[in-house]
């Protein structure tokens, strides 16, 4: 199983998420050719895309998932949510276009059409057949078709960040360019296999009942989706309307860069996990509940050993992946936004059993709370401690997500192992408080602190192996 989760994870790290890791490869190049004032107008309006974040799919993704598993028809039941998602987006576009076109920065210019084009598009015409694809093949456990279809993407997007650029000296536009002609060609890879060897179709249905029962289930999730945005990119939105200069933003942004690639990292495990955690649940009794626990807690280890080395040497790593000094200041920051990162495989073992026994109307508690809290307390403390308020309040409205679930009614009645979030949420903010105070230490203690994390990891690993081992189911 291990080995399956590994290599299943790497795929999806070096697949869907290759555009966003292949900006490592390149910032050393192109970071000479940009400036602060570049990130953030590049970061205000992620910012403000993601406002609209929750709304671009409704919720169907779920339904996506649970008709996978639970009906024998589940073709045709994608059928009719592919179109039906494909009617919504055409009005969803003009939302999308006029909010980008209220809240954009001034900075912008004369390209404003041209960045709105770039933006609306993609999640107009691309980015369902991307999910739908992207679903299946996880579903189906084949990673290594994801990865083969998107590997393009990937080297696609590359080339066009080193050539708008570094080469044609577009500044924040050449990610906008890479990024739409990326999702353009993803769409075209996907599409093949979908439409014409799964022989998905689109399905026109008018039938009430059948959409009130999907909408039922789906549209309670969109606050939980939204949370997303409310905790990643909302800090900079609240930023612009507090008028934060946008270099600023801009370091704020780099320093959320390393983030990205957390979360980016988290999303790559958590695909892979996802069908395993679902299927162990299906199962419905004890045995299958303490494997949930005991691939959970192997990581969440994991994951707090990784984040935590990452932070340690962000100072170093910026330094040499960012060539422009005026943007290396972001570590600081960066170090506490990647810890905070650190609590998602907690978050899959609640929320997943959730999502299977679609007690989704009450999710909205938790991350919705969640990312409301994260806008609140930026509103009140970034005036007073600027971006490193902003990093803070991210840090502990993400550690609010991963724990809260556990204490829902909904997920108490379940008949659940116990997974103790507080007592790891106390560990990783000992560990965060730990690591900012040791940030500028000579790099043979930071050796030294790294080995010691690694060793504990190591034993931890040798103790439940034969644990980890035992779990080995097939998905259809």
């Amino acid at each position: 199983m291990l080995r399956k989760l590994f290599s299943h994870s790497f795929l999806y790290a070096i697949g869907p998420q290759i555009p966003k890791l292949a900006n490592i490869l390149v910032l050393p190049i192109t970071t000479q050719y940009l400036t602060a004032v570049d990130y953030g107008i590049y970061g205000t309006l992620l910012a403000y895309s993601g406002l609209l974040s929750g709304l671009k799919m409704l919720g169907f993704d779920l339904l996506l998932v649970n008709s996978f598993f639970k009906k024998n028809n589940w073709l045709g039941y994608w059928g009719r949510y592919l179109l039906g998602l494909y009617i919504y987006s055409m009005f969803f576009s003009i939302l999308y276009v006029g909010v980008l076109y209220f809240f954009m920065p001034t900075q912008v210019g004369s390209n404003t059409w041209y960045v709105i084009g770039l933006m609306v598009i993609p999640p107009t015409f691309f980015n369902i057949v991307s999910v739908f694809g992207g679903r299946y093949f996880q579903l189906t456990q084949k990673p290594q078709y994801v990865a083969s279809i998107t590997a393009f993407v990937g080297v696609l997007t590359i080339v066009l960040n080193l050539y708008t650029i570094a080469f044609l000296k577009l500044g924040y536009l050449g990610w906008f360019i890479s990024s739409a002609i990326g999702a353009g060609a993803g769409f075209l890879l996907y599409a093949y296999p979908l439409f014409v060897k799964v022989k998905l179709k689109p399905i026109f249905s008018t039938n009430v009942k059948f959409w009130k029962k999907s909408l039922s289930v789906a549209l309670p999730t969109i606050p939980h989706q939204y949370s997303t945005f409310l905790l990643n990119s909302s800090d900079r939105m609240v930023m612009n309307q507090l008028n934060t200069p946008i270099g600023q933003i801009g370091i704020y942004s780099v320093a959320y860069v390393f983030g990205g690639y957390m979360e980016v990292f988290g999303n790559a495990i958590g695909m892979a996990v996802g069908p395993i955690v679902t299927k162990l649940y299906s199962n419905k009794n004890e045995e299958s509940e303490k494997k949930v626990k005991t691939l959970i807690y192997f990581l969440q280890m994991a994951f707090i050993l990784t984040c935590s080395l990452v932070s340690l040497w962000a100072k170093e790593l910026i330094h040499v992946l960012i060539r422009k000094e005026e943007l290396t200041v972001a570590y600081s920051v960066s170090i506490i936004i990647i810890m905070g990162y650190s609590y998602r495989p907690l978050y899959w073992a609640s929320v997943n059993k959730l999502f299977f026994y679609e007690q989704t109307n009450k999710l909205w508690r938790i991350s919705f709370v969640a990312g409301v809290l994260n806008v609140a307390l930026n509103i009140i403390f970034i005036p007073i401690y600027g971006i490193f308020a902003a990093g803070l309040t991210t840090l502990i409205s993400l550690m609010y997500l991963g724990a809260s679930p556990f204490f829902l009614k909904e997920y108490r009645v379940l008949g659940n192992q116990k997974f103790y979030p507080i007592y790891w949420m106390i560990a990783i903010s000992i560990l965060t408080i730990m690591i900012y105070i040791f940030r500028d230490i000579d790099v043979l203690f930071k050796s030294i602190i790294s080995l010691i994390l690694t060793l504990v990891f190591i034993i931890y690993f040798f103790k439940v192996r034969v644990e980890l081992g035992k779990i080995n189911i097939q998905l259809q």
